[in-house]
């Protein structure tokens, strides 16, 4: 094989690794904010929150959600990426309102 077609070949296999890599973060990434919300309703259900930490929770979790998406949707625009990053940047934006209405009376 000559230089040029050597160097090639290692290209195709390196594209095919980063795309590989890619695939297994994002599909982490899921199924790390599968497991955020989960947990964010078992412990909204089952332990007794008072309103402050409830809404801080909220914050956090949908923050999260929501910039994994807003990610999600630079690198494509599929519709379902556009639902979740539209719905959880109004979820986000809800609780940031409960959040700052509750600790500096603000709304």
């Amino acid at each position: 094989m000559k230089k040029e077609e050597i160097l090639e070949k290692s290209r195709r296999e390196n594209d095919i690794s980063d795309e590989r890599t890619k695939y297994i973060g994002l599909k982490g990434a899921n199924f790390s904010i599968g497991v955020l919300v989960f947990l964010w309703i078992a412990l909204s259900k089952l332990v007794e929150l008072d309103d402050s930490t409830r809404y801080i929770m909220g914050l956090l979790v949908h923050t999260t959600c929501f910039s994994n998406f807003a990610y999600q949707l630079t690198q494509n625009r599929t519709k379902t990426t556009i639902f979740f990053t539209v719905m959880f940047c109004a979820t986000m934006l809800f609780y940031l309102v409960l959040f700052l209405r509750f600790y500096f009376k603000i709304f």
